[in-house]
């Protein structure tokens, strides 16, 4: 049980990036501010209710940039990304394999690769940004190897792979920091 408390946890968009905590780390670049971002579940081919997701989310993150780099500070790790020409434009992309289950003797174990994408606009170029939007997808898939057969379709789990699930998200500045 523990381990499918941890599993759902790492796989869960908020759980493996925990958008939820935002701390003092290394804050590359000009910090941009603190944002509250809210998000609306677009689409989802992974179930209802996939590894623990909702119609809404609601998270709280840093955001700071240097020359053409976005730092996505989720409170763990600034993940870094590209702005565009416009100087407005941004994509962050990233991804993550987790475990689900190990090899067992002739069983083959299940590894998910999680890939994430974050893209949107700035409501501005240099340091005064006061909002963003975009949207912050998530696609899903078994590690080349794995076999997942016996995760899939379970309680807490997707119901297929490959999945992907995408949310439209507006950030408000809510501290300049």
């Amino acid at each position: 049980m523990l381990r499918a408390a941890l599993l759902c946890s790492a796989l869960l968009p908020a759980g493996c990036l925990n958008y939820h905590k935002v701390a003092n780390g290394k804050e590359p670049g000009d910090m941009l501010g603190t944002y509250q971002v809210t998000g609306s579940l677009e689409q989802s081919s992974c179930g209802d209710g996939a590894l623990g997701s909702t119609s809404s989310w609601d998270f709280e993150i840093k955001l700071s940039r240097f020359e053409n780099d976005v730092y996505w500070l989720n409170g763990q790790e600034a993940l870094v990304g590209d702005i565009a020409n416009d100087g407005r434009t941004f994509s962050i992309t990233t991804d993550v394999d987790v475990t689900v289950s190990d090899p067992m003797g002739a069983k083959r174990g299940c590894a998910v690769v999680r890939h994430d994408d974050a893209e949107g606009q700035l409501s501005a170029t240099g340091t005064d940004v006061k909002s963003f939007d975009g949207t912050l997808s998530f696609s899903f898939g078994a590690v080349s190897g794995s076999d997942c057969s016996s995760w899939v379709g379970t309680a807490g789990a997707v119901e297929t792979l490959p999945c992907s699930m995408s949310y439209d998200i507006t950030g408000e500045r809510s501290a300049e920091n």
